[in-house]
């Protein structure tokens, strides 16, 4: 059970390949959540709910695995990570605060859930609290144990009733084996993989052929479409499909690696000025842009936008104004009060 020694991270110097990621990933957010209300199942024209699918399918796990990467291995000795753990809570808490005063003045009613165990928006927080709470418990523990089970347990998750957004149970057990995976490999390793050129070659072929199967097949978008958030069970599946719900689980954990991986491949390891930057942001911009896209969808911008435009061209419109607001929300002011948190969690080990 024991011997699962993890090597160390060995860059002294920052890698800016992740901050480029982290850039990319972050922006998706963002135009993720702004189409979301034009992707679901009865509304929205299939390019929306193409986009959506594309964007779904890589964008979470790649965060979360970048995060599983960057968490610092951690022995049978190492004592419990509170600091993160109670820094994650407390922003997500203050977030679901922050939201809630907003829908209040705006005179929603449904905007009263600063201790909603059922939040399907801040889940990222809780869970990112689980996965470290949860590798900590584990560290002891073989990693060629762990991998497997979680992702039997990942693609198990969607039989069980039980799971669901009450405290984001479904996303936790889901996406901690893309978590976990990432913890017991190191930068240093995928930055190697990363540098492989025909593997460049593999990636651009990947991204377009899945781009194409996700614009031209309207069954597969509305199959994965559910399953790609994390959050449902496998009910969301047709009723001769439900038996094989583990199965498309294990797709969609093939998909995200594919494509994660090809994004990785394709980004270059090279300071690219504030985009770069924005890397370093991603939670303050995590934090602040749904505040932004609450008053967008108050004020029905998108509608106002397509009476004077159309479809298509009201979408592209929408997620350049989303790709605006993810560069407005990384600006210094605007780190309160995540900054403040983090270092609030620090203070509790002293």
């Amino acid at each position: 059970m024991s011997g699962n020694k993890l090597p160390q991270h060995t860059q002294k110097q920052r890698i800016y390949l992740y901050d480029n990621v982290k850039w990319l990933a972050i922006v998706l957010v963002v135009i993720g959540h702004a189409i979301d209300f034009l992707a679901r199942t009865n509304t929205g024209n299939q390019l929306e709910k193409s986009l959506f699918v594309i964007i779904y399918s890589f964008h979470m796990p790649l965060f979360i695995f970048i995060s599983g990467l960057f968490l610092k291995p951690m022995d049978k000795d190492t004592k419990f990570p509170r600091d993160k753990v109670i820094s994650f809570l407390a922003i997500g808490i203050v977030l679901r605060a922050f939201t809630s005063i907003l829908k209040l003045f705006l005179g929603e009613k449904d905007g009263y859930s600063v201790l909603d165990m059922y939040d399907n928006y801040t889940w990222f927080m809780g869970a990112m609290a689980a996965f470290v709470l949860i590798t900590w418990i584990l560290r002891s523990f073989d990693k060629k144990i762990i991998i497997p089970v979680a992702i039997l347990v990942g693609c198990m998750a969607g039989y069980d009733k039980n799971l669901g957004d009450k405290f984001a149970l479904m996303r936790i057990a889901v996406f901690f084996p893309i978590f976990i995976i990432g913890y017991y490999l190191t930068p240093e390793k995928i930055l190697k993989l990363a540098s492989v050129k025909w593997l460049k070659i593999v990636a651009v072929l990947v991204i377009a052929g899945f781009v194409t199967l996700c614009l031209l097949n309207k069954d597969f978008v509305a199959q994965f479409r559910p399953l790609f958030t994390g959050r449902n069970r496998f009910t969301v599946l047709e009723k001769d499909q439900y038996a094989f719900g583990a199965l498309f689980r294990l797709a969609t954990y093939g998909i995200a690696s594919l494509m994660g991986l090809s994004v990785i491949c394709l980004l270059p390891n090279k300071k690219l000025g504030y985009i770069t930057t924005m890397g370093g942001k991603t939670l303050q911009i995590y934090f602040w842009h749904k505040m932004f896209l609450i008053i967008f969808e108050h004020f029905k911008l998108y509608d106002a936008i397509q009476a004077r435009t159309g479809d298509t061209a009201a979408t592209t419109i929408y997620i350049l104004i989303a790709v605006g607001v993810a560069f407005l929300c990384s600006i210094p002011i605007l780190s309160f009060p995540t900054k403040q948190l983090l270092s609030m969690g620090k203070k509790t080990m002293k």
